[in-house]
């Protein structure tokens, strides 16, 4: 094997090993940050009975229901964990809520409330965008809760935003900014469209070190 071979194959080794450790790097940052995150927020997550129209109509209802009910009594909240305690403390009542609406629709489905830690998809505020991933939450089950789902941000309160416009206000964003570290906090900004990918350029040093494309 000639000298030019060898180095060639040298300069794509130490090129793997590099691109390897820095993707490491670059996931393992995003991974922290993303659990940083989930530790300051909880969200809120309502099942409906089934995926049949009337149970999810109904579902935006209960969803609804409760977001007015307590949109001040979490906005009150100083922390997470007082946030949890006003969670506790309010169960029944939350359930109440969620009962009143049923039995005002006709509907004799039982409701159950718990405060508890599941998988969320990627949810976007316009200019926002929460990672996927676990979160503690106000989970409210409908009936059989087999239904699809609705989620949201329920302290720091975003479930109040603009529903049409999805328009996060500026005090929830300070209050975002006062509970996340900083670079908690910008990665929320990230384009939730944009892809973070590894340009491998092994390629292009194999042609131009052998002048593939002259």
């Amino acid at each position: 094997m000639s000298k030019g071979k060898k180095y060639c194959i040298v300069i794509m080794m130490c090129y793997i090993v590099y691109c390897i450790v820095d993707f490491s790097i670059h996931t393992t940052s995003a991974k922290e940050i993303t659990e940083g995150i989930a530790k300051k927020i909880i969200r809120l997550h309502v099942l409906a009975n089934s995926d049949a129209p009337e149970d999810q109509a109904l579902k935006l209802k209960v969803k609804d229901a409760i977001v007015v009910a307590y949109e001040e009594v979490f906005a009150g909240a100083k922390d997470k964990k007082e946030a949890e305690e006003l969670i506790n403390k309010n169960k029944e009542a939350i359930r109440k809520t969620a009962l009143q609406v049923i039995r005002e629709e006709g509907y004799t489905y039982d409701v159950t409330v718990s405060l508890t830690n599941c998988m969320f998809p990627t949810k976007v505020y316009k200019d926002l965008t929460f990672p996927a991933g676990y979160y503690d939450a106000l989970r409210i089950q409908i009936g059989e809760a087999d239904g699809k789902n609705w989620w949201c941000v329920m302290y720091p309160p975003l479930c109040f935003v603009d529903q049409t416009y999805s328009i996060v206000p500026d005090d929830s964003k300070e209050q975002l900014k006062e509970l996340l570290e900083p670079k908690e906090y910008g990665s929320l900004f990230a384009d939730s469209s944009t892809e973070v990918t590894y340009r491998f350029k092994i390629v292009e040093v194999i042609q131009d070190i052998f002048h593939i494309n002259e």
